[in-house]
């Protein structure tokens, strides 16, 4: 088995955003924290934390694959204070915004942030709003001294913040009342033009179509729209790779899909009106060339990324993307 470090060797390993399509080029985000000595909880206690009740409906699509690293970590292991990042608090911010606000119904929120801001942002959703919130972790790889992406910093942010968890109390009927809220992390796909090198981890990995639910099941809970959150829309002009085959599957089933940013989500009002917020956020999503389709992509990952035996996918409408698996799951 693989020897997991402490995580106060982690800080260095990754210390600028790379590009992805949620995140371009032009944008360079904030140095990972420094490490930070604070008592380390186990997989259980964070678990639990996160942990929807077995009523509710989106509870399936919940993840716990990053937080059992936490038992594999030595007791004196640190983790980064993922709270003084600006990215953070503007995901805590807007996610207070929103909560004033009555939240839309037949909604389904897809927050693709810097880990920890996605989790930032949902626990604070949870919280501050009126109506029950379902947050859900989609996180899928594994912390490592030589990972390519910063997995202790997601980490950091389901250890630092915690959700409000409320349980269904009208059977089936107020479970499909519920707001689901899945947090992303725009780290997953990175450095996609990169040769990885021997010794380096390859802890990135995709969102499948078993990962987010399918276009039958969001009409079955009477979902009708797609709320897709990324950090700024003056960097970001479309979909993550791995969502573009599930979002074209979505838009095929009639299901509308709005790309909004932290700027705007700050700027809502306590009155106000979604289905005039609505008008301007449409995005029609077009089938398009992914690195989940280039043969290099899978050979330049030296078979970190999906395992050696990955192979390039078809995604569109009829068949939606699978992810090439947790570089760490």
């Amino acid at each position: 088995m693989r020897r997991v470090l402490p995580l106060a060797l982690l800080s260095a390993a990754c210390s600028l955003r790379p590009w992805t399509p949620s995140v371009s080029v032009a944008y360079w985000g904030e140095p990972v924290p420094p490490p930070r000595a604070m008592p380390l909880p186990s997989t259980a206690t964070v678990s639990e934390r996160w942990r929807l009740p077995t009523e509710d409906p989106w509870g399936r699509y919940s993840k716990v694959t990053l937080l059992t690293s936490l038992d594999s970590m030595a007791p004196d292991s640190e983790l980064p204070d993922v709270r003084d990042l600006e990215v953070v608090r503007e995901a805590a911010d807007a996610a207070h915004h929103v909560a004033q606000t009555a939240l839309p119904k037949g909604v389904l929120w897809l927050v693709d942030l810097r880990g920890a801001a996605s989790v930032a942002f949902g626990a604070t959703l949870s919280l501050r709003a009126a109506a029950p919130v379902s947050p859900v972790l989609t996180f899928n790889n594994w912390p490592d001294a030589s990972g390519m992406v910063p997995a202790e910093e997601t980490l950091a942010g389901c250890v630092q913040f915690a959700p409000k968890l409320d349980r269904p109390a009208g059977g089936a009927a107020d479970a499909l009342e519920r707001h689901p809220v899945f947090m992303l992390d725009s780290w997953r796909l990175a450095y996609r033009d990169d040769e990885v090198d021997e010794d380096t981890y390859d802890n990135r990995y995709g969102l499948g179509s078993a990962d987010l639910p399918s276009p039958v099941a969001l009409r079955e809970a009477g979902i009708s729209r797609v709320m897709y959150v990324v950090e700024d829309l003056d960097d970001t002009d479309k979909e993550e790779d791995d969502l573009n085959g599930i979002f074209l599957a979505y838009q095929s089933h009639g299901i509308g899909i709005y790309m909004v940013d932290l700027k705007w989500l700050r700027g809502l009002e306590r009155d106000t009106s979604w289905p005039r917020a609505f008008v301007g956020r449409a995005m029609w999503v077009r089938p398009r060339v992914t690195i989940l389709s280039s043969p290099w992509f899978y050979q330049r990952s030296l078979g970190g990324f999906g395992g050696f035996r990955a192979r390039p996918i078809h995604v569109g409408p009829s068949s939606p993307g699978r992810g090439g698996g947790g570089g760490g799951g």
